[in-house]
Order: structure tokens, then sequence, then C-alpha cells
């Protein structure tokens, strides 16, 4: 059998990540919406004594009643307020809104226009005013439109106020007018205004104006809203102001944009080493592919603060997926450190240091693993394979039994075929060979039977290692007989069968079945030299040294791993020459 087939194959862990980790939060967006009624924030008292107090009564008052459903008291005593308070907007909205429900719609308005009145330069009462008027109809059809008469004056009076452009565009949406929507934003577009903030702030409303989740028009969208967006950015050079540099490269990022992404994260990274913007350009990156590039971004982001568990994860995987084990393990422990872990953690962990072949670290980690979950079979098990490993075998055979018995007693997920197929691997390394094939047949047994690859594996290793140790060599031949009826033309089966053939003294089907393996090869590595010098080894029985030399001569060009196969291989050319 080549060394191919008993090559064990270990049941590995893994994780995904996602494009985009917790930390990158979309922009906020601007609330243009009509409000909930809500109880106002608090109080803006400009007088002083007596009426202060009166005023801060009526609304502790107000605020007690509204909490227990009696809406009616609550707005007698937030009138008593708001005549201590005339110019708090949002107190004006609220009493407004109660006074529109118990008392008609003009004393609500009247309550709106004195807020107006008494702060004049203030634009936050003229869009309450505007909000209302266009959220509660007039009882006359022929009315004057107010909402649009208030917009319309407040766009005059504040006229580099983004909120009031905003508010008014999102107001005429609703009104269904977006003609006069797109007309207030391109007026604003218009100006000259050096403040990063604005820009930013008609951004959010250019999105509602303009939507860009509508695909027949995304690209004549994308344009229109990109224009604020780039005014944000040349109002905003430098560090002091990657706020907003990391406020459009996220807008980029949520509109698909992710070329302007990159390259707005990557002049932040290069102009201040910009931790936020790394973690963005480390994903936009990866998106890409390039990912050597990317690893270097995360690598740095790492750096500049280890404690973050989250990013410690990421590079732990990055570097998994490049089985870059050793670094895997180094930057998984440093989060588990941190931020500690749970079980499924300890596993992963322990999966990295097998793959890693620190067997050393494992069995410390298993130790520390076994102290935390003592009831957790696959600590055990994993115990077990780095002292295999380590060649420890009574400790490796002793762990695979704590772990059967821990299967036994309710692990129940753990007692299937690959479990035993490593324990009958352990204990037949271990010199127990009786009791590795007892194990070998229950993984046989357990095995499913759409599980076609697996049952015959295990079938031909446990005949195999019987044919080695010249043992059941009957039992032997029903085993490989049996594999390659369930996979037949699979070259190691069927090295195995010529090898049962020859020890049986059958050298002239040995040799049949042991070409036909080579035929079945797509190309000749290391790890099939045992096959050739198997050939060589049936030539030395048919004494033909001369083929059989010439077999043991190309099996050793092959330069095999295996010290065995190699000590074979010298020793049949030895014979073929004497």
């Amino acid at each position: 059998m080549s060394g191919s087939c008993r090559r064990l194959r270990l049941c590995l862990l893994g994780l995904v990540a996602p494009l985009f980790g917790a930390g990158s939060q979309p922009p906020e967006q601007a609330d243009l919406s009509l409000p909930a009624l809500t109880s106002p924030s608090a109080l803006h008292l400009q007088r002083d004594g007596e009426a202060v107090a009166a005023a801060l009564a009526h609304y502790t008052s107000a605020l007690q009643f509204e909490n227990s459903g009696k809406l009616r008291e609550a707005l007698d005593h937030y009138l008593a307020a708001l005549e201590a308070d005339p110019a708090n907007p949002d107190l004006a909205m609220h009493t407004a809104e109660l006074a529109y429900s118990f008392r008609g719609r003009e004393l609500a308005i009247e309550i709106l226009l004195k807020t107006v009145k008494a702060s004049p330069e203030d634009p936050a009462p003229y869009l309450n005013l505007a909000r209302f008027c266009a959220t509660y109809a007039p009882d006359d059809p022929f009315e004057n439109d107010r909402a649009r008469q208030t917009l319309d004056t407040a766009l005059k009076k504040f006229p580099k106020k983004a909120e009031v452009y905003g508010f008014a565009a999102v107001t005429y949406l609703t009104q269904g007018d977006r003609d006069a929507a797109m007309a207030v934003m391109d007026k604003a577009l218009r100006l000259e205004v050096a403040v990063p903030d604005f820009w930013l702030t008609l951004g959010r409303a250019a999105q509602q104006v303009w939507p860009l989740a509508q695909a027949e028009m995304r690209d004549e969208h994308v344009k229109r809203v990109n224009a604020f967006y780039a005014k944000a950015l040349k109002h905003a050079p430098g560090v002091k102001n990657e706020p907003v540099q990391l406020e459009v490269a996220q807008y980029y990022l949520l509109t698909n944009q992710l070329e302007e992404a990159r390259d707005l994260c990557a002049k932040m990274v290069a102009q201040s080493g910009n931790l936020h913007a790394r973690k963005l350009l480390y994903r936009l990156l990866d998106a890409f592919g390039e990912k050597d590039k990317a690893l270097e971004q995360l690598v740095a982001v790492v750096e500049a603060d280890p404690r973050d568990v989250e990013q410690q994860r990421m590079l732990a995987s990055v570097y998994e997926s490049r089985e870059d084990f050793a670094n895997a393990v180094k930057h998984l422990e440093a989060a588990i450190q941190i931020g500690g872990g749970e079980g499924d953690d300890y596993l992963y962990l322990g999966e990295l240091l097998l793959r890693a072949q620190l067997y050393e670290k494992l069995v410390q980690l298993s130790h520390r693993s076994i102290l935390l979950f003592p009831e957790q079979a696959m600590f055990y098990v994993q115990a077990a394979l780095a002292e295999r490993s380590l060649q420890h075998w009574d400790k490796a055979i002793q762990a695979f039994e704590k772990a059967d018995k821990l299967a036994e007693t309710g692990q129940g997920e753990l007692i299937n075929h690959r479990f035993y197929f490593q324990y009958a691997v352990t204990l037949e390394r271990g010199g127990r060979p009786e009791d590795a094939g007892r194990i070998f047949e229950k993984s046989i047994t357990l095995t499913p039977k759409d599980d076609v690859e697996a049952a015959a594996n295990t079938m031909n290793y446990l005949g195999y290692m019987w044919l080695e140790l010249e043992r059941h060599l009957d039992k032997a031949g029903e085993l490989i007989n049996k594999a390659n009826e369930l996979q037949p033309d699979n070259a190691a089966f069927v090295d195995s069968l010529g090898w049962w053939h020859f020890k049986k003294g059958d050298y002239p089907n040995a040799l049949k079945e042991l070409q036909r393996a080579v035929t079945l090869l797509p190309g000749l590595q290391p790890d099939d030299a045992e096959i050739i010098e198997h050939i060589g080894q049936v030539y030395l029985k048919m004494n033909n040294k001369a083929k059989a030399r010439e077999q043991f001569e190309k099996a050793r060009d092959l330069q095999p791993t295996s010290p065995d196969v190699r000590k074979r291989i010298e020793d049949g050319l030895k014979k073929s020459a004497e």
C-alpha cells in the first residue's frame, strides 16, 4: 500500500469572516422625516425667579400627566410652560400636536408662530411650522399652502443652512413634487459654502431625492449625489478633516463605489495611518483580490491596536487561509488572552496548533482545555493526536480511551467512524495490533453506507496492517477485496491486493496487480516508491534479479520520504546484486 493511502486526514475547523466586520458603521442619515409624538427633551428658560420655578413645575406636571395617559391635563401644563419658554422649538412642536388633537388646528399654528417670532434667527421653528402644516391639512381646501410658504421663507432667510435645504427637498418629495425637490438641491449645490458638514448633510438628503437603489437610473443618480460629497471632500483637506473623509469613504462603500472608497481610504492611510481607514482599506483590497496588500493593512491594524480582539481573530483567519498556521496560532492566542474564549475557541486553536505541527504547545493547551472543559471529549482527542505525533504512544492511547469513555456517556456526536479510525491507528502505532483491529472493525461498522470512500479506506488499512504483520491473511484478503469492490481502480487498494497475493505466495497474480496499480497512477511521486519496491520484491521471489534491481533503482530514484521504504529498497538492491 502506498504512503499516500496511509496518510492521516484530520477534520479541521473553518471560520468565515464577513466582508465587513463590526465597527464599520454606515454614515448616520439626516432625520428629515416627520417626527413621532414625543415629549420635548428639556426647557430652555431665559428668565429667573418665580417664573422659572413655575414653568418647571408646569413642565414636570405635564410630563407626569402625559405618562399616565391624561393628555388633556398635560396640554394645559405644556401651554403654561411654553409661556415661560416660548423659544423652545421642541416644546412648541409637541404642545402644538397636543393642541391640534384637543383644541384644533388654529391654536396649534398660533403656538408655532409664536415660537417663530421668539426665535427669528433659528431655522428649527420654521421647519416645525412647515412640518406641521404639511402633516395636518387645513379644513379649507382652498387655504394657501402654508407649508410651502414657510419653506420659501426659511430658504430665503437661511440661505446657508443645509438642514433647511434638505428638509425642504424631502417635504416636496412627500407632497409628490419631485421637480421642486430637485430644484432646491440644485440651488444648494451652486452655493459657495466652505463648511464640510454643510455638504455632508446635503449629501444625505440627496440620496432621498435621487435614490441609488433604482437600477435603471443608478448612473445618473450616483452622479447627482456624488457632487455633494465631492464638495465635502473639497473643503475637508488634511488630517484634521479625516472624520469627513471617512464618512465620504463609507458613503462610497455603501453605494458600491468600491474603487473610489479604496482610493480615498488609501489616501487617508498614507497621510496619517488612520486606523478606521485601514480597516476599510483591508476589506476593500481583499474584495479586489489584492490579498498581499490586504494582509499588509490588516497587520498594520493589529500592530496599531493589538487589543482589538476582532481584528486579531480576523488576522488569524487570514493566516489560516494562507496555510500560515504558526502565525494564525499567534493571533488567535492573543485574541483569547485579551478577550477570553469559549470551548469552540480552544478547539479552533488546537486545530491550528495541530496543523502548525506545534505538538508540544498543543499538549500544553489540551491540558488547560481539559481543566476548563472537563466534559468536552474533543480536547482529549486533540491531546491524543499531539501525543501521537510526538510518538508518546501510551499517553496518546490513554487520551483516546478517555475520549471514548466520555463519548459513550453522552457526547454521541463524537462516536463516529472517523474518531475510531484515528483511535485504531494510534493503537497500531503503539504496538497493540489486536486492539487496533477491534477498533478498526468498529469504525467500519459505524461508517455510513453512503460514505463508500471512508469504508473502503478503513478496510484497506486494516487488511494491509494484517499483511504487514503476516497475521489473519484470509481476513486481510476479505477486507482488501471488499475495498477494491467498493472502489475499483484505486491504485493504493490494487497495490494492497497485489501485496496480499505476494504474502500468499501467488507471485504471478501479485505481479499482475502491482503492475496494474502503477498504470492507474497519473504520475509517479515519492510516496509511490512503495509500489515499485513491491514489484521488485516479487521479481526477487521469481528469481529475476535483473528486473528486481531495475525496479529497486526506479523506486530509489523517486526519493521516498519513508525511512522504512528507503531501507527496504536498499536491502532489495543488495539482494538483487548478489
